[in-house]
C-alpha cells in the first residue's frame, strides 16, 4: 500500500495523506474523497510504501483523474479568482466595512457564495443587485466568523500544525477563560488564543478531565494539615497529582495529593487566581491579573 500527499486543486489550499494500490507519479492528478465529495487533486509526493495495517485510517485515491476533468479544474479555479477580484472591486466602490474571505460555487454552477467577514450587521442589498447584474448569475453573501474564516481559507495553528478547524472540526464547541484557567494556563492572550484570535480550539479537548479532576483538590488559599504538617495551599499540579504548601516557616514544598487533609476553606478561588500550575512565576501572576482585567 502506498502513502501520498494530495493537494486538492479546487480547494485552494487543501491538502491530506491518501492511500492506494496504484504507483503514482509526482504532479498526477487524481480523484479523491474530501467531505462526501469526490474532489480532484495533484500528487505532491509519494511517502513510501507501508502496512496496509498502517494506513487503516485513510482514505483510498479512487483513480487518476482524466484530461477533461483536470481542465476543467484549473479553468474554474481561474474563473473563481476572477470572480474573487470582481467582488473586492464593488466592496471597495460602494465603501462597506466587510472582509471578503472566499468564492465558491454551490451546487448550482449558475450560483456564486461569497463569504465575508465584518463587525455588525452589512446592508448589502445594492451589491447584491450589482454584482448579479456584473456577473449574470445568482450571487449569495454569507457572513462568518472568525474561526469559519481560517476554516475557510488554512491556516497553522500556535504549535505549529494545521489548525484543528481545518482538519478535523466540523463544529465549534464553546469556549471560555474559565477552560484556560482549570488547565493553569498563562492567562496571556498571545499564548492562548489562535490565528484566528479566538480561544484555541485545542483548550477544550482536555477541559472535561481538568474540570472533574480538579474537584478532588483543595482551593487556592484554604489551611490543610499534611506529612509536613500545617500549610496553606498557594497551587496545585493536576497532571502530576500534587499540592503546593506554604509552611509556616516559610518555605514552599510540593507533597502528593494523598498526604492532604483539608482544614478549612480559604477565600480564594483556584479558578480565579490562574496560578495552578505556575504558582511560584511572578510572570505568571503579572499575565493572569492583566488578562483578567482585559476580559
Amino acid at each position: 500500500m502506498f502513502l501520498y500527499s494530495v493537494r486538492l486543486l479546487e480547494e485552494l489550499t487543501g491538502r491530506g495523506l491518501y492511500k492506494s494500490e496504484e504507483k503514482y507519479e509526482v504532479r498526477d492528478t487524481v480523484i479523491v474523497p474530501h467531505k462526501g465529495k469526490e474532489r480532484i487533486g495533484e500528487i505532491l509526493c509519494c511517502l513510501g510504501e507501508v502496512e496496509e495495517s498502517v494506513t487503516e485510517s485513510l482514505k483510498a485515491i479512487i483513480r487518476k483523474a482524466s484530461t477533461e476533468e483536470e481542465s476543467s479544474a484549473k479553468m474554474k479555479n481561474i474563473k473563481r479568482k476572477e470572480i474573487f477580484d470582481t467582488v473586492k472591486e464593488r466592496i471597495r466602490a460602494y465603501n462597506l466595512q466587510m472582509k471578503l474571505v472566499r468564492v465558491d460555487f454551490g451546487v448550482d454552477p449558475e450560483r456564486i457564495i461569497c463569504f465575508f467577514t465584518a463587525e455588525g450587521r452589512i446592508d448589502f442589498r445594492e451589491l447584491v443587485k450589482d454584482l448579479a447584474h456584473r456577473l449574470m448569475n445568482r450571487v449569495e453573501l454569507r457572513q462568518i466568523g472568525a474561526r469559519d474564516e481560517i476554516k475557510l481559507i488554512k491556516g497553522l495553528g500556535p504549535c505549529g500544525k494545521v489548525a484543528c478547524c481545518c482538519e478535523f472540526l466540523e463544529e465549534f464547541a464553546p469556549i471560555s477563560v474559565k477552560i484556560a484557567k482549570e488547565q493553569g494556563l498563562i492567562l496571556n492572550p498571545t499564548k492562548i488564543s489562535g490565528v484566528c484570535g479566538r480561544l484555541m480550539c485545542c483548550l477544550r479537548f482536555e477541559a472535561e478531565f481538568y474540570s472533574s479532576v480538579i474537584k478532588n483538590f483543595p482551593e487556592i488559599g484554604s489551611v490543610v494539615n499534611s506529612s509536613l504538617g500545617e500549610g496553606r495551599v498557594i497551587g496545585i499540579n493536576v497532571l502530576r497529582n500534587t499540592v503546593i504548601l506554604e509552611l509556616k516557616n516559610g518555605w514552599q514544598k510540593e507533597v502528593p495529593l494523598k498526604d492532604v487533609v483539608i482544614e478549612k476553606s480559604g477565600a480564594e478561588d483556584r479558578t480565579r487566581t490562574g496560578t495552578d500550575l505556575h504558582p511560584l512565576d511572578p510572570e505568571s501572576r503579572a499575565s493572569a491579573n492583566s488578562a483578567t482585567s482585559a476580559q
